[in-house]
C-alpha cells in the first residue's frame, strides 16, 4: 500500500510503510529461501515488537496484501484486522510462470529497466506503462531502487515469487476482520479468485473495483480510499462520515 492512499486517513490513525526484505531500503539476500512470507512475517513481527506494538491492522496490495494475510493466518494474536488489495494465497498461474521464464533472462544480463517495464505491462497495461514512464522521476526512482540488488539477490526474489504454493485453505483460519479488494480486469488474483479467498475466510468482505487492474489503489484510488475508510469505522476506528 502506497502512502497516498492512506493520506486521507492520517489525522486519525498511526500509518507505518515497512519496506519488507529485498525491497526498498531494507537487506537482500541471494537465497530464495530468504524471501518466503514465513521470513518476511518473522522480520515485521520483530519491527513492531521494536516499536511496542502489540497489534495492528495489517494491509498492503500485491505482495503485501498477501503478507498480511499470512500473518493473521499464523499470528492472530498480532492482528487486529487485515486490507488485502489484490492479495494472492495462491501458487502462480502456469502462464505467470511461463512469462517469469521467458523474462528471466533480462535479470540475468543485468537489464532491470526492460524488466521493469515489461512487469508494469503485464500487470497493469501499456497505458500504465506510459503514464508512469511520463513522470521520468518516479520512474528513475524506481530504476535506482531495483538497482541496489545484485543479479543474484533480484534473481532470488523473482525465483521465490514465481516458485510459491498456494496457501488458501491456511486463510481459513483467520478470524479478525477482513476487506478484500480485487481489480476486476486483474488476472492474478482474478475476481474468481478474490471470491474464493472471501468465501475462505469467516466473515470477509469483498469489494470489486470494476474497471480495476492488479494495482486499482493506483487507477481508482478514490474508489479504494472510501472502501478502506468505511472498513476502518465498521471495525470501530473511528464513526464513519466524522
Amino acid at each position: 500500500m502506497m502512502v497516498p492512499d492512506l493520506e486521507p486517513f492520517f489525522p486519525r490513525l498511526r500509518a507505518l510503510f515497512p519496506d519488507t526484505r529485498g525491497h526498498g531500503l531494507s537487506s537482500r539476500f541471494e537465497r530464495p529461501q530468504e524471501y518466503t512470507y514465513a521470513r518476511k512475517a518473522e522480520d515485521l513481527l520483530l519491527w513492531i515488537d521494536a516499536l511496542g506494538i502489540p497489534r495492528a491492522v495489517w494491509g498492503g496490495a500485491s505482495m503485501g496484501a498477501a503478507l498480511s494475510l499470512w500473518l493473521a493466518a499464523h499470528h492472530p494474536e498480532r492482528v487486529r484486522a487485515v486490507v488485502s488489495i489484490s492479495g494472492p494465497p495462491y501458487a502462480p498461474t502456469e502462464e505467470d510462470r511461463r512469462w517469469w521464464a521467458s523474462h528471466r533472462h533480462l535479470i540475468e544480463s543485468g537489464r532491470f529497466d526492460l524488466y521493469l517495464d515489461a512487469n508494469v505491462r503485464m500487470r497493469m497495461g501499456e497505458d500504465a506503462l506510459a503514464r508512469f514512464k511520463s513522470r521520468p522521476d518516479r520512474y528513475e526512482d524506481v530504476i535506482r531502487t531495483l538497482r541496489r540488488h545484485s543479479v543474484a539477490s533480484l534473481l532470488a526474489l523473482l525465483d521465490e515469487t514465481y516458485s510459491r504454493t498456494e496457501w488458501l485453505v491456511d486463510c481459513a483460519r483467520i478470524r479478525c476482520p477482513v476487506q478484500i479488494i480485487a481489480g476486476g480486469r486483474d488476472h492474478f488474483p482474478s475476481v474468481g479468485m478474490s471470491r474464493r479467498l472471501a468465501e475462505t475466510i469467516p466473515g470477509a468482505r469483498l469489494h470489486v473495483v470494476a474497471e480495476g487492474p492488479h494495482f486499482p489503489n493506483r487507477s481508482h484510488r478514490a474508489e479504494v480510499q472510501d472502501v478502506i475508510g468505511a472498513f476502518l469505522a465498521r471495525i470501530g476506528f473511528w464513526r464513519e462520515g466524522g
